[in-house]
């Protein structure tokens, strides 16, 4: 059985840079820095959700042509559904949608099976549901 992932950390730092906290900004632009490539992960599901936190961080700024998370707070529902209609799909899908594309063209899921000694047919199985889990606590705290 593997070790249950969670990025409370990760989160904190987002809901601080969102209530406007410019120190905590600083600090969740190293941690998004690490997340990239995930040298510091713990195991095959810790190092995929950071390389996804990551990424949903950057396709939500790559979404809303904005890279200012309190500015996205502030967008009303008029501005979201017209991003909506303008990328086809709305943020959830959009993020799932390139993590699980990102993850395919990098070959994630083998390299990190191997990496961790971890199934390969797991890993693919789960990778739906992490960057599903990692999308709504994102979107969570910047809707």
């Amino acid at each position: 059985m593997t070790k249950p992932v969670e990025f409370s950390s990760f989160y904190k730092l987002l809901k601080a840079v969102r209530d406007g906290d410019k120190k905590k900004g600083e600090e969740l632009e190293w941690m998004l820095a690490e997340y990239e490539h995930a040298n510091e992960a713990t195991s095959a599901y810790d190092e995929l959700g950071q390389i996804f936190c990551h990424h949903g961080v950057m396709e939500l700024f790559e979404y809303t042509g904005v890279d200012n998370i309190p500015y996205i707070k502030s967008l009303n529902n008029e501005v979201w559904e017209y991003l909506k209609v303008r990328m086809l799909m709305d943020l959830k899908e959009y993020m799932i949608k390139s993590m699980l594309n990102h993850a395919q063209q990098h070959q994630l899921a083998k390299k990190i099976s191997s990496k961790w000694n971890s199934d390969l047919e797991e890993i693919e199985e789960n990778m739906g549901g992490l960057a599903k889990y990692v999308t709504e606590g994102i979107i969570e705290l910047v809707m």
